[in-house]
């Protein structure tokens, strides 16, 4: 019999479930490795799904769920971020804020439907009175949905361009969103926001969500034909939580965000499981649903396989 494929980024609490360190208890396994990023997988896991449990961004599993695609989740989230922190602007752009993103041309390099984008366009309406569809929103090369043929809503604008970062440090777009804040920024090119926790903060507050950028997915198929599966890799993705959250620095930085801060802020440690993160899925799912990406919106239920079993 074949071993099991399973495939997750290299970094944060997934490195300890590829160096070994953390085991699926009763399976033969073989850990695949993407990267420190696990979005190379993203195209396949909702297309050809090579791999029997993989990595994937809450939102992309969503829209693939409910375009049919046999994949189901676990209650496992790896990697959450805060949105705001992704977004750099033009200093050409006049933006000073979350608000000033109203009728602005923003870049989603991964695609309009892509996980910080969803999140972003949610914020924004709901926290900052910015109407999502006042915006363009100019997408990339790359689609992280690539084969999967969700809607496209005609409510909202949207071209395709190529090399947004270049476009970003011409001043041709206004705003550039990515999962998290990246090291280094050109010339005339900003943070959106300068100190994202304040805002974090409020956001997780106000609506009582963590945002969420990946989880751990199963196919159905392999959930079926191996019991005790789904259970066993939610086991162990809570000792590597265990594990990262006890040994985890105060400066590392978890997706744009400092460890230490959350800590101090009481957002870390962070369990997994539904009665942690129920409330952040209902949220995203609810977006999705009002940006007209999914057809109806999921429950907790139906989306999430039970891991006791």
């Amino acid at each position: 019999m074949p071993k099991l494929k399973i495939a997750v980024g290299d970094r944060l609490e997934t490195k300890f479930l590829l160096s070994g360190r953390v085991l699926i208890d009763g399976f033969d396994v073989e850990m695949v490795n993407p990267g420190p990023a696990p979005a190379p997988i993203f195209p396949d896991m909702v297309t050809t799904l090579p791999y029997d449990v993989g990595e994937l961004t809450i939102a992309n599993f969503i829209i693939a769920r409910d375009q049919g695609v046999p994949i189901i989740g676990l209650p496992v989230f790896p990697n959450l971020f805060f949105p705001l922190t992704g977004v750099t602007v033009s200093g050409r752009s006049g933006i000073d804020g979350p608000a000033g993103l109203a009728g602005k041309r923003v870049g989603v390099p991964l695609g309009f439907a892509s996980n910080p984008a969803v999140w972003l366009r949610g914020i924004i309406e709901h926290h900052y009175g910015v109407a999502a569809d006042s915006i363009v929103w100019v997408e990339g090369e790359r689609d992280s949905l690539s084969g999967v043929p969700y809607p496209r809503p005609p409510r909202f604008k949207r071209e395709q361009r190529k090399d947004l970062d270049a476009l970003l440090a011409a001043g041709e777009i206004d705003a550039l969103v990515v999962a998290g804040g990246n090291v280094g920024l050109p010339e005339n090119v900003s943070r959106l926001i300068g100190d994202p926790y304040p805002a974090l903060d409020a956001y997780v507050q106000d609506s009582g969500a963590f945002p969420i950028n990946t989880m751990l997915v199963i196919k159905e198929a392999s959930a079926a034909a191996n019991p005790g599966l789904a259970g066993a890799v939610v086991a162990a993705a809570e000792k590597a939580r265990a594990i990262y959250d006890a040994e985890e620095p105060d400066d590392a930085v978890h997706q744009g965000l400092r460890v230490g801060a959350l800590r101090k802020a009481g957002h870390f440690p962070r369990p997994h499981g539904l009665r942690t993160h129920g409330r952040s899925v209902e949220v995203v799912v609810g977006y999705l649903h009002e940006q007209g990406l999914i057809r109806k919106a999921w429950s907790l239920a139906d989306l999430f396989v039970d891991s006791s079993s």
